[in-house]
């Protein structure tokens, strides 16, 4: 494996994870150069492993290929098509509704006369 570039913690961030390690083993005292050790290990590793990470991303084509669409259309073509009797049977509902509606507002009783006067005024 090559070896990354990767930068160094710097002391802040060793002392902290050094912290963090000593609380989480229980406060052990007259252990610090361990945690210290064990602080600059975790911190180099993750290091290493999060510049990996970039240099396997940055190795990868741009734009990135969709791969879904060929199986989306793929899909849509195994999948069988709706008979058209069933289009035609749900078009005609779909008249017989609009049909329907239009009987309703038809068959409302008239405006009074003082409404109509005041519908008109307004116009």
């Amino acid at each position: 494996m090559n070896q990354l570039n990767t930068t160094l913690p710097n002391h802040d961030e060793i002392a902290l994870c050094a912290f963090l390690i000593w609380e989480k083993d229980g406060r052990q005292p007259g252990r610090e150069q361990t945690y210290w050790l064990q602080a600059e290990a975790h911190l180099h590793l993750a290091r290493q492993q999060q510049a990996e990470r970039a240099a396997s991303k940055s190795a990868r084509p741009w734009p990135p290929q969709a791969t879904t669409a060929p199986k989306l259309a793929s899909a849509r073509a195994a999948a069988p098509a709706a008979p058209k009797t069933h289009r035609l049977a749900a078009a005609s509902r779909a008249v017989s509704v609009k049909q329907a509606s239009v009987a309703k507002s038809s068959a409302r009783k008239p405006a009074s006369s003082a409404s109509a006067r005041k519908s008109l005024a307004r116009n």
